[in-house]
């Protein structure tokens, strides 16, 4: 990990590094402190476009209601595809909520971790009671939903 974040912040001019911390504490409301443990944890957040980053905390603070400081302690969040992982899988476990099948207590950040295990707690075991909840989770993943589609209407 540190040899990766030293290669990040060598191949990047110290203006460019220098913007990205304060894009960061702008727009997570952070100190320089919390930042330096985020980029400790996930140094290639630092490699992330601000365009990336910011749909990505959007949708955490406002698709799925995280706060700022939770993204932050976990910053591994900002490096998952928000196509392909993040928004397919919180449509997955709205629709499983709003049928009533989701009996998890378990944290956003416990299922976004999850990608085998994800689809055969979630997906494979409710194939007989949402019929193409499969197909679609498949969909979403390539990135061939888009995103006004709703699942299970």
């Amino acid at each position: 990990m540190f040899k990766y974040a030293v290669s990040l912040v060598a191949d990047n001019s110290k203006e460019k590094v220098a913007a990205k911390l304060e894009f960061f504490k702008r727009t997570l409301g952070c100190s320089e402190s919390e930042l330096s443990i985020a980029i400790s944890k996930m140094p290639s957040i630092l490699g992330i476009s601000d365009e990336n980053l910011t749909r990505k905390i959007e949708f955490l603070v406002n698709e799925v209601g995280m706060e700022p400081q939770y993204i932050l302690e976990r910053p591994v969040l900002l490096g998952y595809s928000l196509e392909k992982r993040l928004l397919p899988q919180h449509r997955v476990m709205k629709a499983l909520q709003a049928k009533g099948l989701l009996n998890s207590n378990r944290t956003y950040f416990t299922l976004a971790n999850m990608v085998d295990a994800f689809i055969l707690k979630f997906i494979d075991c409710h194939q007989d009671s949402v019929p193409g909840l499969a197909a679609y989770y498949a969909k979403a993943c390539a990135g061939d939903v888009p995103p006004e589609v709703q699942l299970l209407s």
